[in-house]
């Protein structure tokens, strides 16, 4: 196992290729964010001070894209560097095997791992719903945007289907709330209409409420008043609802599928994105293995590229498959566990067949 400057200079020659591919990657992203967003943004008559407020908000999630290519490259390009230069090939003289590089490698792309799990669970979430938050708030003025029809948004809470006319910037406070309760026969018996909501920090309080219940032998109207909503649906809930991806901590998470949380998506995404709030940050891991034909590249044989277009590809087939079995999990077309889980162990088991080969020859 190799321990002591050799170590070291091989982490940093990774963590700086791939620490700068990151940073270079994220920027190309959010320039094509940017392109495609600045016409609206100045629509809001926000100036410069608002695109580096989007662009900011946006950095998390950006930094999250591109980090599992970014893995991919550093690795290839640490391998390519090391072959070139002839340094693997005297580390391998020495009587290191290419499983003893691999091992002092690891601790990069567990660290990535660390920063990706910390940058989706905390980061991406709190900065989409500040984005949502001022968004909302900065809405163009009339005329300005052809787009400013506002569909009707829905919610399962605790106490029934609930829908929203309109809701505030910060979410604490709903134009045209619509409750719908279910009775003892799963039928829905009672509906409830408030003109506004608003959130006190615990509870809501509902202006001008009426309330209409199907009896066996008759309709019950109650008159206009005001009382009080309590229910699991809290003002970032909202935010989240109208949100065609919505990027959820995994604390948000599992107090959704344990009912303490509103969701507005079926069990099966929240399930299959709390496995892979756990699961997706491994893939820095993978791609370190993935990358390993790039040790080869350099030979005299004449395949040097393409071995790197085939660990590139692998690495590309992995993302690839990653997203659509999570696409199926998410829609409940396999279970959540598997559509987590499978991609790492089958590309984890060829990164290990990779290194098994080049390591006995």
């Amino acid at each position: 196992m190799i321990k002591g400057p050799l170590a070291s200079y091989l982490r940093r020659m990774l963590l700086a290729q791939t620490t700068g591919l990151l940073l270079a990657l994220a920027a190309l992203m959010q320039v094509l964010d940017l392109l495609d967003a600045t016409t609206d943004i100045l629509k809001r008559h926000l100036g410069l001070s608002g695109v580096l407020h989007y662009a900011a908000l946006r950095t998390p999630a950006e930094l999250a894209l591109a980090l599992p290519l970014a893995s991919l490259l550093g690795a290839l390009f640490t391998f390519f560097t090391l072959a070139k230069r002839r340094e693997l090939t005297a580390i391998r003289a020495t009587g290191v095997s290419l499983r003893g590089v691999v091992i002092a490698l690891l601790p990069v792309p567990l660290l990535f791992a660390a920063l990706q799990f910390w940058v989706t669970d905390q980061l991406v979430p709190k900065s989409e719903i500040a984005l949502s938050a001022w968004w909302n708030s900065t809405t163009p003025p009339p005329g300005d945007d052809d787009d400013q029809a506002k569909t009707t948004l829905w919610a399962h809470t605790d106490d029934g289907l609930a829908a929203f006319d309109q809701i505030s910037a910060d979410g604490r406070h709903i134009n045209g709330l619509h409750l719908y309760r279910r009775g003892a026969d799963a039928q829905f018996d009672e509906r409830l209409e408030a003109a506004k909501a608003d959130w006190d920090g615990k509870q809501w309080h509902l202006r001008d409420m009426r309330r209409l219940a199907l009896e066996p032998d008759h309709v019950d109207r109650s008159v206009p008043s005001d009382d009080v909503w309590r229910t699991n649906l809290r003002p970032d809930d909202l935010l989240r609802i109208d949100s065609p991806q919505p990027q959820l901590s995994s604390t948000v998470l599992m107090g959704v599928l344990a009912g303490a949380r509103v969701g507005a998506r079926p069990a099966s995404y929240y399930h299959t994105a709390l496995y892979r709030r756990f699961t997706a940050p491994l893939a820095p891991v993978i791609m370190l293995l993935l990358a390993l034909p790039a040790t080869r590249a350099a030979g005299r044989s004449g395949e040097g590229g393409g071995l790197m277009l085939a660990s590139l590809a692998a690495g590309l087939l992995f993302v690839l498959v990653d997203g659509l079995l999570a696409a199926l999990g998410e829609g409940g077309r396999i279970p959540a566990l598997a559509a987590s889980a499978a991609p790492l162990i089958l590309f984890a088991a060829l990164g290990v067949a990779i290194l098994h080969r080049y390591d006995t020859r």
